[in-house]
């Protein structure tokens, strides 16, 4: 018996609803626009199909079918995961985000936080342990390339003699000189009491907007990152809040940058001593 076309789209259109719904995605104004600058951007996927994907990986940048990577020298890394869209006249088909591809490099504006440099094996790792010390645990997100990470605080103790709990999340999709950078940035970010107080880390809580604390943060990752011999493009990140550096205390940003170095572990040993 032929499928009745009108109940059918009702019945997807209420999965669909349920899906929003279920993952309390767009209950804002705010993600509401970047769903709808998402949708925008990719404009070889269809508006519906943009959705779907947009809800199966936040921060996606850009996505691709095979065939499309292939026209571009890329094909899929192994064991990549795969993001499902609805096909035309089939049930669905797959696509790629371009941080799962490999192949003929990409120009760099491709990108949402290109960084040069080269991280040490290991080092991520000896992060994550140092950091766990210090009572901030490391989480890593699986998202697309405009996601970068974030960090909060996870405690409220208010006791001189503990230190209060945060959280720094990374994206683990992004390569170790990108995730280098997105630590001192979320890091900063509590050091430089944009989470809140803590007293035994003698952190005040700063009230800033978020140009300035993104200002703020961007600078200290900059100046760690730059002293340790990775290029991050921050100049191209800042360009949104250029208003703020007007407002920049340079004490507190250099105290913080240095706080940040030593909790990361940097300068690397071989970037320490100057070299003729």
């Amino acid at each position: 018996m032929p499928r009745d076309t009108g109940q059918g789209e009702e019945a997807d259109r209420a999965l669909i609803d349920q899906l929003i719904a279920d993952t309390q995605l767009y209950d804002s104004s705010d993600r509401l626009r970047e769903l709808m600058a998402f949708t925008v951007r990719l404009r070889h996927i269809a508006p519906f199909n943009a959705m779907l994907l947009h809800i199966q990986k936040p921060g996606l940048s850009f996505a691709a079918r095979p065939s499309e990577w292939a026209r571009l020298g890329r094909k899929p890394k192994p064991y990549a995961r795969p993001l499902v869209i609805l096909r035309n006249f089939g049930p669905v088909e797959f696509v790629y985000d371009v941080l799962d591809t490999e192949g003929k490099p990409l120009p760099s504006h491709v990108f949402s936080f290109p960084t040069k440099g080269e991280v040490p094996e290991g080092w991520l790792h000896k992060v994550e342990r140092r950091l766990l010390r210090e009572r901030i645990l490391v989480r890593w997100l699986d998202h697309g390339d405009r996601s970068a990470g974030h960090a909060r605080r996870l405690s409220n103790y208010g006791d001189k003699r503990q230190l209060e709990r945060f959280e720094v999340a990374v994206n683990v999709n992004h390569p170790p000189a990108t995730q280098l950078v997105t630590f001192a940035h979320e890091l900063a970010h509590i050091y430089l009491g944009h989470c809140g107080g803590d007293h035994k880390r003698k952190v005040t809580y700063r009230s800033a907007d978020e140009a300035l604390r993104e200002v703020e943060a961007e600078t200290v990752a900059y100046i760690v990152a730059k002293r340790t011999g990775i290029s991050p493009r921050s100049e191209r990140y800042l360009e949104t809040y250029k208003g703020a550096f007007d407002e920049l205390d340079l004490h507190r940003i250099l105290k913080t940058a240095g706080i940040v170095e030593k909790l990361l572990g940097l300068p690397f040993p071989e970037k320490r001593i100057f070299k003729s």
